[in-house]
Protein backbone atom coordinates (compact mmCIF):
# COMPACT_ATOMS: atom_id res chain seq x y z
CA UNK A 1 0.00 0.00 0.00
CA UNK A 2 2.81 2.11 0.84
CA UNK A 3 4.39 2.06 -2.42
CA UNK A 4 1.59 2.80 -4.45
CA UNK A 5 0.99 6.30 -2.40
CA UNK A 6 4.72 6.59 -3.36
CA UNK A 7 4.50 6.01 -7.19
CA UNK A 8 1.11 8.18 -7.19
CA UNK A 9 3.44 10.96 -5.40
CA UNK A 10 6.50 10.50 -8.19
CA UNK A 11 4.01 10.96 -10.98
CA UNK A 12 2.33 14.12 -9.81
CA UNK A 13 5.35 15.21 -9.59
CA UNK A 14 6.45 14.52 -12.65
CA UNK A 15 3.58 15.92 -14.59
CA UNK A 16 3.92 19.11 -12.53
CA UNK A 17 7.64 19.80 -13.59
CA UNK A 18 6.26 18.67 -17.27
CA UNK A 19 3.65 21.19 -17.08
CA UNK A 20 6.21 24.04 -16.04
CA UNK A 21 8.37 23.02 -18.37
CA UNK A 22 5.91 23.54 -21.15
CA UNK A 23 5.37 26.59 -19.93
CA UNK A 24 8.51 27.89 -19.07
CA UNK A 25 9.41 27.10 -23.25
CA UNK A 26 5.63 28.72 -24.71
CA UNK A 27 5.45 32.09 -22.47
CA UNK A 28 8.49 33.25 -24.53
CA UNK A 29 7.32 32.51 -28.00
CA UNK A 30 3.41 33.73 -27.01
CA UNK A 31 2.52 36.54 -29.41
CA UNK A 32 2.90 39.93 -27.75
CA UNK A 33 0.10 42.84 -29.58
CA UNK A 34 2.35 45.88 -29.67
CA UNK A 35 0.91 48.79 -28.13
CA UNK A 36 0.78 52.05 -29.65
CA UNK A 37 2.61 55.10 -28.57
CA UNK A 38 1.69 58.45 -30.16
CA UNK A 39 4.28 59.88 -28.82
CA UNK A 40 8.12 60.63 -30.86
CA UNK A 41 7.76 57.98 -33.75
CA UNK A 42 11.66 56.92 -34.57
CA UNK A 43 10.78 59.03 -38.40
CA UNK A 44 10.87 62.10 -36.75
CA UNK A 45 14.27 61.38 -34.88
CA UNK A 46 17.68 62.33 -37.07
CA UNK A 47 19.08 59.39 -37.99
CA UNK A 48 22.93 59.30 -37.26
CA UNK A 49 24.00 59.02 -40.93
CA UNK A 50 21.86 62.66 -41.45
CA UNK A 51 24.01 64.46 -39.20
CA UNK A 52 27.17 66.05 -41.21
CA UNK A 53 30.46 65.28 -39.10
CA UNK A 54 33.14 67.71 -40.97
CA UNK A 55 31.67 70.67 -42.70
CA UNK A 56 33.18 71.91 -45.86
CA UNK A 57 33.47 75.18 -44.64
CA UNK A 58 36.59 73.49 -42.71
CA UNK A 59 39.67 75.27 -42.76
CA UNK A 60 41.72 72.16 -42.86
CA UNK A 61 41.88 70.74 -46.60
CA UNK A 62 43.38 67.57 -47.31
CA UNK A 63 44.27 68.16 -50.48
CA UNK A 64 47.86 67.64 -50.23
CA UNK A 65 49.32 64.30 -50.73
CA UNK A 66 52.58 63.14 -50.66
CA UNK A 67 53.74 60.01 -52.90
CA UNK A 68 55.27 57.33 -51.54
CA UNK A 69 59.04 56.91 -52.68
CA UNK A 70 59.52 53.54 -50.73
CA UNK A 71 57.13 51.28 -50.17
CA UNK A 72 58.74 48.27 -48.30
CA UNK A 73 58.33 45.83 -51.47
CA UNK A 74 61.65 44.67 -52.66
CA UNK A 75 61.12 44.66 -56.68
CA UNK A 76 63.47 42.14 -58.06
CA UNK A 77 63.01 40.29 -61.07
CA UNK A 78 62.78 36.63 -61.21
CA UNK A 79 65.81 34.84 -63.64
CA UNK A 80 64.34 32.77 -66.43
CA UNK A 81 66.17 30.03 -65.38
CA UNK A 82 64.47 29.63 -61.73
CA UNK A 83 60.72 30.27 -63.56
CA UNK A 84 61.69 26.87 -66.32
CA UNK A 85 62.37 24.95 -63.09
CA UNK A 86 59.29 25.85 -61.34
CA UNK A 87 56.71 25.11 -64.48
CA UNK A 88 58.83 22.52 -65.21
CA UNK A 89 58.12 21.16 -61.68
CA UNK A 90 54.33 22.25 -61.57
CA UNK A 91 53.70 20.10 -65.01
CA UNK A 92 55.24 17.41 -63.48
CA UNK A 93 53.20 17.40 -60.08
CA UNK A 94 50.13 17.22 -62.28
CA UNK A 95 51.34 14.17 -64.13
CA UNK A 96 52.42 11.75 -60.99
CA UNK A 97 51.68 9.27 -59.95
CA UNK A 98 53.73 8.23 -63.70
CA UNK A 99 54.30 4.78 -64.02
CA UNK A 100 56.40 4.26 -67.04
CA UNK A 101 57.87 0.87 -68.25
CA UNK A 102 61.38 1.10 -66.03
CA UNK A 103 60.65 3.29 -63.00
CA UNK A 104 57.67 5.41 -61.67
CA UNK A 105 57.66 8.72 -60.02
CA UNK A 106 55.82 10.09 -57.21
CA UNK A 107 55.83 13.34 -54.93
CA UNK A 108 57.25 13.08 -51.31
CA UNK A 109 55.40 16.31 -50.07
CA UNK A 110 57.21 16.28 -46.43
CA UNK A 111 60.49 16.44 -48.45
CA UNK A 112 59.25 18.43 -51.55
CA UNK A 113 60.92 15.57 -53.62
CA UNK A 114 60.12 13.67 -57.23
CA UNK A 115 60.53 9.78 -55.20
CA UNK A 116 61.56 7.83 -58.57
CA UNK A 117 61.21 4.10 -57.78
CA UNK A 118 63.18 2.19 -60.73
CA UNK A 119 62.54 -1.45 -61.43
CA UNK A 120 64.96 -4.17 -62.41
CA UNK A 121 67.23 -4.46 -63.68
CA UNK A 122 67.91 -0.84 -61.75
CA UNK A 123 71.15 0.23 -63.72
CA UNK A 124 69.41 -0.11 -66.98
CA UNK A 125 66.65 1.44 -65.11
CA UNK A 126 68.78 4.62 -63.87
CA UNK A 127 69.73 5.13 -67.18
CA UNK A 128 66.57 5.41 -68.94
CA UNK A 129 65.02 7.92 -66.22
CA UNK A 130 68.00 10.27 -66.60
CA UNK A 131 67.60 10.10 -70.36
CA UNK A 132 64.09 10.89 -69.69
CA UNK A 133 64.89 13.59 -66.97
CA UNK A 134 67.57 15.55 -69.24
CA UNK A 135 64.89 15.14 -72.36
CA UNK A 136 61.58 16.21 -70.64
CA UNK A 137 62.76 18.20 -67.64
CA UNK A 138 65.89 20.01 -68.26
CA UNK A 139 65.04 22.53 -65.44
CA UNK A 140 64.87 20.11 -62.88
CA UNK A 141 67.56 19.02 -61.26
CA UNK A 142 68.71 15.60 -59.93
CA UNK A 143 68.78 16.87 -55.99
CA UNK A 144 64.65 17.13 -57.04
CA UNK A 145 64.59 13.26 -57.23
CA UNK A 146 65.07 10.77 -54.68
CA UNK A 147 66.26 7.53 -56.18
CA UNK A 148 65.00 4.02 -54.84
Amino acid sequence: MNNITNTKVYLAISGALILLFILIILIPFSKKTPTQDNGNTPTSQPLPTSVEINPTTSSVKNTDSIPAAFTGAAEETIPQQIIDAASQKKDLLQKVPLNLSTFSIDFDYGQDKFVVTLKDPKEQAQKEFESWRTTNYTGLNTQQFLLK
